[in-house]
Order: C-alpha cells, then structure tokens, then sequence
C-alpha cells in the first residue's frame, strides 16, 4: 500500500534482482534510468554525495524515463535499472523481486557486493 504523495528515491533492487509491479488500485509513477557505465558511475556518485537529497537524479542521466503505471497495468523493470517512484494517489499494488539467466554478469556482481550490493 502506497500513501497519497510517497516518493522513493532513485534505487537499484538489492542482489541484482528484476521487479515487476502491478498495479490494482491508484497509480504509480516510474522514473527510470538504464544501467549503461556512464548511468551507473554517476549513480555510485550520486548515492554517496553529501547534497543527495537537494539532487534529483533523474536530471544527471543521459534520458530518464517517465512511465505511468495506472490502475490493471504491470511493470517488468530489468536488471540494473535505476528507478525512482512517486505515489501521486493512494494506491494498492503487489509486486516482486526475481533472478533470471538474462543479464546474469550484472546480477552476479551486485549479488556479491558489487554496486547494486551495496545500495
């Protein structure tokens, strides 16, 4: 369950995992990034600034993606992605966190400390 105007900063899922949500009641905003080197050195360097919280992440990438995720959609976000949520309404929403053989290089490396281990 999500309240009405929650924000989770811009993340990587721990174990270098993929996640889907699904929305049943509201609506979810995604930001995202995509874990190309150039977007994942600025992330290490943005989540280990001192002024991280007067930064919004999103405007240090090369292109963040807005995507609505609204009332019976589902969202499959891969392996390194970074990614950020707002919860403009109060909103109901399962989702999950898996691995998979896709990807495997980077979900070994954040699995063992890497990266995505540490955040």
């Amino acid at each position: 369950m999500g309240a009405r105007d929650s924000f989770t900063d811009f993340h990587m899922d721990c174990g270098g995992t993929s996640v889907w949500y699904h929305v049943l009641r509201g609506e979810k905003i995604f930001y995202l990034a995509r874990p190309t080197a150039a977007n994942l050195a600025l992330f290490e360097a943005w989540s280990s600034s001192r002024n991280q919280a007067e930064l919004f992440f999103g405007d240090q990438v090369d292109r963040c993606y807005r995507c609505p995720l609204r009332q019976g959609q589902t969202l499959f976000i891969p392996t390194g992605w970074i990614h950020a949520v707002l919860t403009p309404v109060d909103c109901l929403a399962f989702g999950g966190n898996f691995l998979h053989s896709l990807n495997i290089d980077m979900q070994l490396k954040w699995g063992t400390g890497g990266l995505g281990g540490a955040l």
